[in-house]
């Protein structure tokens, strides 16, 4: 007779087990990137606020605000890292080799830097004249998205039930 002999140790159950509980929070936690809700400029503004303004720009008390679509860019560049990425580390916890809060803040922290990169690096509509005169009178940047770095600076990632 032809057979197979399969032995699971205590040991082995108990890692399956953790495994099997590492995948079941994978299904159970989302990741959210975002700009602390918290965080205000130095005019008091709300930074979500504003980066909202900035990414899809806005008309505001006669003056036009062009849109610098940073996280759309940011985003749309880096989908198919962010999903192999996704993917690779859903195996590693598979394997039981990380943990399913370290896959979302592992994205997380990339997510984060493909956006700053956006804001630092993108080719955006350029500031108006006013405005690059009124940054160099306070000694700032007259890159557009770039002031205080109070922007850059409030982004970030959490893990969260859904």
């Amino acid at each position: 007779m032809i057979g197979v002999n399969v032995k699971f140790t205590t040991e082995s159950l108990k890692k399956f087990a953790e495994i099997e509980k590492q995948l079941n929070l994978l299904a159970k936690w989302k990741l959210v990137v975002q700009f602390n809700e918290d965080n205000t400029e130095e005019n008091g503004q709300k930074v979500e606020l504003i980066a909202m303004w900035l990414e899809y720009g806005k008309e505001s008390f006669n003056v036009h605000y062009p849109a610098r679509p940073f996280w759309r860019t940011a985003i749309d560049a880096n989908m198919q890292k962010i999903m192999n990425r996704f993917i690779h580390n859903a195996k590693q916890v598979a394997e039981g080799k990380m943990q399913a809060k370290q896959c979302f803040e592992d994205i997380g922290k990339q997510i984060v830097q493909y956006i700053k990169k956006s804001i630092e690096q993108g080719s955006w509509a350029e500031l108006a004249e006013s405005t690059i005169k009124a940054r160099e009178r306070k000694g700032k940047d007259s890159k557009p998205l770039i002031d205080t770095r109070t922007m850059i600076n409030s982004l970030e990632y959490i893990v969260k039930e859904i």
